[in-house]
């Protein structure tokens, strides 16, 4: 343990038992009658909360009468902002010039109960938020697991933690809550684009002369590891184009690198503009079919039934795949030699050919 972190183990204790919460047990949790509860999940990627929105479910289907508000961060309120499970959305930012204002917003939403979970690590700013909010009591996932001496001391339930994904990340997302007591029989995930993103989307598709049905590809990834080589994305790009298919190509703020590859302009290929996570759903909405690598746009994609080729590597679809029967994964079973480590140079061996052979063998939409 490094002395930073025996600095804030020492510092916690005193504060988990200032902070402690009325005690509950999992045969009485079921039985509050909380107005307002708030959910605290603040510190995932993209993927991971669109695998959370079963959960959201689960919570608001346990407590039908309750108002359930959400704690975010700003790159994850997008994929949450109009989910009909919740009534609000609360982002939490890093820079501490803006830690009163959203103090004052935790505490006017008044909650009578806070659900703190965990996925692969254990948040200690989650903890606090959660600790912080006024609740009467606040279920958390159990920290030892993840080195710290902390859940038990405070919490008024602890909830088991799965630090390793042994399961698809959506049962992973539900398992803790399953095992006290909080459980939907739809664990489908779920996005729904507003109005506003819906018509910014048939403006772009305007701008760019695109008609519905357009097959779309997202070259980038969230981790290098995990994208297929950008060159090989515009290939198939020219490939879908050169069949008389309008190609739309998405991308976000670091895939600057897998864009450079489509430069110059192809023929019948458009370049996406930069875009917010629900209006990028809005326009997967409008597509025929998604080429992808294992990153956030696949979730998305899932959420919404996109007919989807989703390109894996170093990671399991078993694990990672979204539930939706849309979704298909082509998984490397081999890896070429790379420097970089051993989770790289799988991808690579997937060829050009293989991919354009599942894309077109999509059933698409139809249209």
């Amino acid at each position: 343990m490094t002395a930073t972190r025996r600095a804030k183990q020492l510092l916690m204790r005193p504060l988990a038992r200032l902070l402690r919460r009325e005690p509950l047990t999992p045969v009485s949790l079921p039985n509050l009658r909380p107005a307002r509860i708030l959910v605290v999940r603040q510190h995932n990627q993209m993927g991971d909360m669109v695998c959370a929105t079963p959960a959201l479910r689960a919570i608001a289907e346990t407590w039908p009468d309750a108002r359930v508000a959400l704690v975010t961060s700003p790159v994850n309120a997008g994929v949450v902002r109009n989910n009909p499970h919740l009534a609000r959305v609360l982002v939490f930012e890093k820079p501490l010039r803006r830690l009163p204002s959203f103090a004052r917003e935790l505490r006017a939403w008044r909650a009578d109960l806070a659900i703190v979970p965990s996925s692969v690590s254990f948040s200690m700013t989650s903890a606090l938020i959660g600790l912080c909010s006024g609740a009467r009591h606040v279920v958390g996932a159990d920290s030892r697991p993840f080195g710290w001496d902390f859940s038990a001391r405070c919490f008024s339930l602890v909830m088991p933690a799965l630090p390793v994904v042994d399961r698809s990340a959506v049962e992973h997302s539900m398992a803790p809550l399953r095992a006290i007591g909080i459980d939907t029989r739809d664990t489908s995930t779920l996005i729904v684009p507003s109005s506003a993103e819906r018509a910014e989307a048939d403006a772009i598709m305007a701008e760019l002369g695109l008609a519905a049905g357009f097959w779309t590809l997202h070259p980038g990834a969230g981790k290098r590891q995990n994208a297929w080589p950008a060159d090989r994305f515009a290939a198939l790009a020219r490939r879908a184009a050169a069949a008389g298919r309008q190609v739309l190509v998405l991308h976000g703020p670091a895939d600057g690198v897998a864009v450079a590859a489509f430069a110059p302009p192809m023929p019948g290929v458009r370049m996406a503009p930069p875009c917010p996570v629900g209006t990028m759903a809005a326009l997967l909405e409008r597509a025929d079919r998604l080429l992808c690598n294992d990153t956030g746009v696949m979730h998305v994609a899932g959420a919404l039934h996109v007919s989807t080729l989703a390109l894996f590597g170093p990671t399991d679809p078993a694990l990672w795949k979204p539930p939706a029967d849309e979704v298909r994964a082509l998984r490397a079973h081999r890896r070429q030699d790379d420097a970089r480590g051993p989770e790289f140079g799988w991808l690579e061996s997937i060829t050009e050919d293989e991919a354009w052979a599942a894309w077109v063998a999509l059933p698409g939409r139809g249209r």
